[in-house]
């Protein structure tokens, strides 16, 4: 767990400097930029118990908007999803185009969650849409998970590259 934390603020000291040297490059909303980090950040739940993990050290690499993450879910235990994202356009504010707000969804198989939800294998269908808030390459998108003690909320932050 130290780990982890030692390894996301090595990923923030090296992409904020990055962030903040980056050219300005305004490209259409059809083109995407190809590579995505994905770094976990606050996660929730609206009914906690004693047990309940609170960290989800999420780390993920995105690919053409084909999505690969490692997290560790409620129970704490390590789990793995792959599947594709897909997104909304960027709606941009209309004075400062370079801060916008973009839904996504991802679609794909969650493994790691054992047999609290029906799966084939441990393999379990999973379909995730996010509300994101961006600017240029950033985005802070957060998600909710439903559950019967009342759901999760999580965070997390993208940069496109």
């Amino acid at each position: 767990m130290i780990a982890f934390r030692y390894l996301a603020l090595f990923v923030v000291v090296v992409l904020l400097p990055l962030m903040a040297m980056a050219e300005e490059t305004k490209k259409k909303d059809s083109e995407t930029q190809k590579w995505t980090v994905i770094m976990g950040l606050v996660t929730r739940h609206i009914e906690p118990s004693d047990n309940t993990n609170e960290s989800s050290r999420m780390l993920g690499l995105s690919y053409s908007n084909w999505v690969t993450a490692r997290f560790a879910n409620s129970y704490n235990e390590a789990s793995v999803f792959c599947g594709r994202r897909f997104q909304s356009k960027e709606l941009h504010h209309p004075r400062y185009t370079d801060i916008f707000i973009q839904g996504n969804l991802y679609a794909g198989l969650l493994h790691g969650y054992g047999d609290r939800f029906p799966n084939i294998a441990g393999v379990t269908l999973a379909g995730l849409p996010t509300a994101g808030f961006g600017y240029k390459k950033t985005v802070l998108e957060m998600l909710y998970v439903p559950t019967p003690s009342g759901g999760v909320f999580t965070s997390f932050l993208t940069y496109r590259f």
